[in-house]
């Protein structure tokens, strides 16, 4: 009962504070400027912007792909299962659908051993922390107007580097620490853990991936700043798109960080002189190229995989898990 009353309650509040930055992001604008700047985007552009972002998407089921070190799953399955995740995460106000997705679809369908694939998945998420902290801090460098924002790169730079502690803890605990040899899931998640942190090269394609897609993520938002005749550099478009996403994924929000991610572009480009009708239209489009193509692939793909019901969901992860350890 009181997990549901917290899960509404947050539900709740990321709706209010979606609607509460929306407004303020809306407020005051000159709406004739806004759709006269909708009319000069040039269509070619956004196509292009598109086809990149898609891109970068699939560079990151290749990373993802070379964390698997038995080679279970294909590259292309592990693009749709990844943006059907996404898009999922983008259609519900629960932030941890995706990778729950993600999991439940590799184990289910895929027979992908629920501690393998939630270690591949987990390493994705430090390996996107540890670059985009990366490219923030050196973006960071070039961008006088960030000076007054050093607190947060060094902020990202300190999470960074606790996620490669907890990653070589983990690598280290399950022949280390006595009592997670009691928690058979824990022990086989462990033992994956160490066996992927073994594969540097292997880690360091991933990395090196990780790197590349963060930096096409800030190609793609530039490629849209020209669309709509914005004067900033790509550097520039890399730092508020990277910043947007996190202040998008880190606040509770509505599906889709609606009114959230406006907030945060408008915000970004006011300190790059962007006048707030232009930083509006830039942030509706770009939101629409980052959030409706794996929600389409959601919509399209998610029905095939079969998933009826949280509870044959939990029963089959259940006897995955329990088959996994055995061989531990």
């Amino acid at each position: 009962m009181k997990r549901q009353v917290f899960v509404i309650g947050r539900i709740a509040a990321g709706i209010a504070i979606s609607i509460g930055l929306g407004w303020l992001t809306a407020r005051g604008l000159d709406w004739g400027l806004v759709f006269e700047a909708f009319g000069d985007v040039s269509l070619t552009m956004l196509a292009l912007a598109v086809a990149t972002f898609i891109f970068a998407s699939y560079l990151r089921a290749v990373r993802w792909r070379a964390l698997f070190v038995n080679g279970e799953v294909s590259t292309n399955r592990l693009f749709m299962v990844q943006n059907v995740g996404i898009g999922l995460n983008n259609l519900v106000p629960i932030r941890i659908a995706s990778e729950a997705v993600q999991l439940a679809i590799l184990s289910i369908k895929d027979r992908v051993s629920p501690s393998v694939a939630l270690a591949t998945l987990g390493m994705e998420r430090v390996l996107d922390v540890v670059a985009s902290a990366l490219i923030l801090a050196i973006a960071f460098l070039f961008i006088p107007e960030m000076e007054g924002y050093g607190i947060y790169v060094w902020g990202a730079l300190a999470f960074a580097v606790l996620c490669i502690a907890i990653v070589r803890l983990l690598a280290w605990s399950g022949n280390g620490i006595s009592w997670i040899r009691r928690l058979p899931f824990l022990l086989s998640f462990a033992k994956a853990v160490r066996d992927l942190e073994r594969e540097r090269v292997r880690l360091a394609v991933s990395f090196a991936l990780s790197v590349i897609y963060w930096l096409l993520v800030g190609v793609t938002a530039w490629i849209i700043s020209i669309s709509f005749q914005l004067s900033i550099t790509p550097v520039t478009a890399t730092m508020v798109i990277m910043a947007t996403i996190f202040f998008a994924t880190a606040v509770p929000a509505a599906p889709s960080a609606i009114g959230t991610f406006e907030f945060a572009v408008v915000y970004m480009l006011g300190l790059f002189a962007v006048s707030h009708e232009s930083a509006f239209g830039f942030a509706v489009i770009t939101h629409a190229v980052f959030f409706l193509p794996p929600t389409l692939m959601a919509v399209l793909f998610l029905p095939r995989e079969g998933i009826g019901s949280i509870s044959q969901l939990k029963s089959t992860l259940s006897g995955r898990v329990e088959t996994s350890t055995d061989a531990v």
